[in-house]
Formats: structure tokens, sequence, C-alpha cells
């Protein structure tokens, strides 16, 4: 077999939710040849719960898709053409590979999980937990994380956010080699989604993680053809770690002009994943749903 189509045996970590689905539909078309499994988290921070403008967003991203349209998208017959986009399920029936959601990545269960597995390398996009170097030294080939961040100047949570807020002109998304620390490891590369500030934050951070991907995807071209990426170090000096914003935050952020979401383009992405033939049922769930946080939210409408 040529080098270039050397099968390879990749773990992805992505979360379950909306952006995480998008990462999947984007990367398994690319994989076919290769043996994966999939891994999800479904960690919620208590400070989501706590703030209004989080707590919007992860209704968003993770309550109204996981919890109401892909299942009913899961239970509508197959027999006419399907969606561009598949639910987490559906990507597991059209792939055909597993997808299980993990609480604890690094105890025994899943490390063994993962040794049996043997992967030859991981990739964490969106994952939420951190890894322990009982896990992420498996993989043979080392584990990457796409962070949505221009590292190190980006580090931690919510970067897309503070990137906007800042009034930067592009948000980069740094595909770096998983270490001890948080976002810490030596840097593959960054590719970069210029800010669009008539657009919301949403849809910036469901669209910066391309970027990442197709770094990720140059890894793996160069290791079939026994080629290891070129790694540089951080300089730490530059190193800014964000926590979750507050209010303060979010009214500078509406100061500005600038929107967590728009109705319409929360809209053109869901209707992705919506086959043709039941895309207006859906649509209306999935609209009258959206309008209604939109309605108990003025930063919606700001």
């Amino acid at each position: 077999m040529n080098k270039e189509h050397t099968p390879l045996r990749i773990v992805i970590c992505t979360k379950r939710d909306l952006a995480g689905a998008l990462i999947l539909n984007q990367l398994l078309p690319r994989l076919g040849g290769d043996t994966v499994m999939v891994l999800l988290s479904d960690k919620t921070r208590p400070v989501e719960q706590a703030v209004p403008e989080l707590a919007e967003m992860k209704f968003l991203e993770r309550d109204l898709p996981m919890d109401t349209l892909f299942p009913l998208i899961d239970r509508l017959d197959d027999d006419g053409a399907p969606a561009e986009l598949a639910t987490f399920d559906g990507l597991a029936q059209r792939f055909g590979v597993p997808i299980q959601v993990i609480g604890d990545i690094n105890g025994p269960e899943g490390e063994e999980m993962l040794r049996r597995f043997a992967p030859d390398i991981m990739l964490s996009a969106r994952f939420s937990l951190i890894f322990r170097r009982n896990v992420f030294d498996i993989p043979r080939f080392g584990t990457y994380n796409v962070h949505p961040g221009a590292l190190p100047r980006y580090a931690g949570l919510f970067a897309p956010f503070r990137c906007m807020l800042e009034g930067g002109d592009a948000i980069g998304c740094t595909l770096h080699r998983v270490d001890d620390g948080i976002d810490t490891g030596p840097v593959v590369g960054i590719g970069w989604l210029p800010i669009q500030a008539e657009r919301s934050l949403l849809w910036h951070v469901v669209n910066t993680y391309g970027a990442g991907l197709d770094l990720f995807m140059t890894v793996l071209d160069g290791l079939r053809q026994g080629q290891g990426p070129d790694l540089q170090g951080q300089d730490r000096s530059l190193r800014v770690y964000g926590s979750l914003p507050g209010r303060e935050a979010f009214d500078a952020f509406r100061a500005k002009g600038l929107r967590l979401y728009d109705p319409q383009e929360y809209m053109d992405v869901l209707r992705r994943f919506m086959p043709a033939e039941s895309a207006v049922q859906l649509q209306a769930i999935a609209g009258a749903a959206a309008e209604k946080v939109g309605a108990s939210c003025c930063c919606a409408h700001a």
C-alpha cells in the first residue's frame, strides 16, 4: 500500500453539541480508510446556568439541538434523500464509526478503552475535558488539540468572544500538541477566520474550527508519508488565560453592537441537518424555540 494511503487509527474527542456535530461532519468524510473512534464530552460548568447569556448560548448550542431537534431527526424514516449534515447517530451510521459519551477520559476505564483501541493519534476539538499524561501519551504520534483562539494570547475559554470584544480582525484557530498544561503545548500552526462584525458570536464559534481541522489533516498527510509535524514552542510571556465571561463582559460586548446569535444564521445552520421532506416541520419547531429564548434575552436583538 502506498504511504499516502496508509490507514491510521484515530480517536476524535469533541463535545456533544452543535459545534461538535459540525466538527465531525467536516472530519469524518476525510478519514475514509482509517479506523476511527469518537468520544463525546457532555460537560456543563455551573456558571453556564448562573449567567443568563451563557445559559442562552448553552440552550442554542446544546439543549435545543441535542434534546429536541436531533432526536426528532433520528426518528424520521430514512427513505428520502439524506440531509447535508448528519446528527451524531446519523454520523455513526453514515460512516460506520463508534460514537459514545465519556465522563472521565483519564480514569481506569477511559485509559483501558484507549489502550485497547491503540490509536496512532488522538485529536481534541472542543472536548472540554482535560487530558492527563496517562492518556495523552497513549497514541504513538501524540495527542493534538484544536483550540479556537490564537495561542498563546487567547488561551482558555470563550476565546472567539474575547477576540471579538477586543476588536480583533480575525479569530485564530491553533493546532497544538497536548502536554501537561492547558493550551500550553507546542504549536503546529494557526489558521484564521476573518471577523465579520455584522455576524454573531455563534456564527464565528461554529466556523472557527475549520482552519484548525485543515491543519490536522495536513499533519495526517505528513504522518502517512513518514513525516512528523514541525512544532514550535509557545512564548509563555505572551500567554493570557481567560475564563468564562460574566455580566460586565457581555454588557461591553453588546455596547460594541455585537450579538450573541442571529436567528436567521442559527436556522441556516440547523437547516443543514434537516431532511428536505421534513424540513418545514422541523424548522418550525426549532424556530419557535429559538425565538422563545431570544425574546427572553434582549442580547439576542441588540
